[in-house]
């Protein structure tokens, strides 16, 4: 079966691990910026990590076909040497989970690291979990319901 990441944002203290561990695993270097995984903070001081919800809409929006799904863990996978960096995968991305190698110009999006998430094994405040994609789907479910219970918007005519 198949599984993802979820996210306690509740328990993120900001140390940015998350974020050091996920670029040493792909590139060798402690680097933040090259990092698939991005700890945003907000106030009032709420720290949150952003990563790929591995929902796949990039994959049709890649014009070269340089975006395909793992078969056998269900991960994002980019084909390095047919990406051209063209962003479009960062542009549709409704998270901003995307992002573009600052060094190489080629996208960077989350691929579980094959199936062991470097992220989700070296966070010390336990803030990732790896699990059943149908026990991330009821999280995902219960994280949004949340978010729109907390904002909600008044919806209104459109103006005219």
């Amino acid at each position: 079966m198949w599984k993802n990441i979820i996210i306690h944002p509740e328990k993120c203290t900001g140390c940015h691990l998350c974020e050091l561990y996920c670029s040493f695993h792909h590139f060798k270097i402690n680097n933040p910026s090259r990092s698939r995984i991005h700890v945003i903070r907000s106030e009032p001081y709420i720290d949150s990590p952003i990563l790929c919800i591995q929902c796949g809409l990039c994959i049709d929006f890649c014009p070269v076909g340089a975006i395909i799904r793992n078969k056998k863990n269900g991960a994002i996978n980019v084909l390095i040497d047919k990406c051209i960096g063209c962003a479009q995968c960062v542009f549709v991305c409704p998270y901003g989970a995307a992002t573009i190698d600052p060094i190489t110009k080629k996208a960077l999006i989350c691929d579980l690291c094959n199936g062991e998430p470097e992220c989700v094994k070296n966070c010390p405040e336990k803030v990732l979990e790896y699990v059943d994609a149908t026990k991330a789907v009821y999280y995902k479910n219960l994280i949004i319901s949340k978010l729109l219970k907390k904002e909600s918007i008044p919806l209104e005519p459109y103006p005219k």
